[in-house]
């Protein structure tokens, strides 16, 4: 199902897009697309806000459709932006991602600080995330996509893209990188 933005949404949609979409620059082999639509099963077709999909190698949970129209099967990563004051349809959202198999599904709230819930895939349930000691949420499903928490508070958008260009330097994301082009 697609949801309308308001232009706060959208805008918050797009600066954190950019922000993932920078961490794919530097991580070859993945596709980073907003607003596509994503076929999770048969009965199920929804429009993430972003998703990230590892393209190549054993990480690879989802391919594009022959025709080129949409996603089939669960991303590796999605966001998903909300009104400040209401999640809507965020649970909805999270169980069809949690039952697909979708290792990390964040969604941010559009206040004046954005409200941020990750959630992990642990034992097939999501599991809610805090942010580590610095005070920095490091995903799984993309090693080296570190957001810190405050950054994100103060709409700090060239913090958080200094953060990943930090994490892709480490030994997690090579790694990633070497499960996409090594066989």
């Amino acid at each position: 199902m697609t949801r309308e933005l308001d232009v706060g949404q959208s805008a918050l949609l797009t600066d954190i897009a950019m922000c993932v979409n920078y961490y794919r620059l530097s991580s070859p082999g993945l596709y980073c697309c907003m607003l596509v639509p994503v076929q999770i099963n048969e009965q199920t077709r929804l429009w993430p806000g972003v998703m990230l999909m590892v393209n190549h190698g054993k990480r690879k949970q989802c391919s594009v459709d022959p025709d080129g129209r949409c996603f089939i099967g669960p991303p590796n990563f999605v966001l998903d932006v909300f009104p400040g004051d209401d999640l809507l349809d965020y649970e909805h959202r999270r169980e069809c991602y949690e039952r697909a198999g979708v290792i990390e599904y964040v969604a941010l709230q559009d206040a004046d600080e954005p409200i941020c819930q990750w959630n992990r895939l642990v034992d097939g349930k999501f599991q809610l995330i805090e942010s580590d000691d610095p005070g920095m949420l490091r995903s799984t499903a993309l090693p080296g996509l570190w957001i810190p928490m405050e950054a994100l508070k103060n709409r700090n958008w060239w913090a958080i893209m200094a953060s990943i260009a930090q994490g892709v330097t480490r030994l997690a994301h090579h790694e990633l990188m070497e499960s996409i082009w090594r066989k």
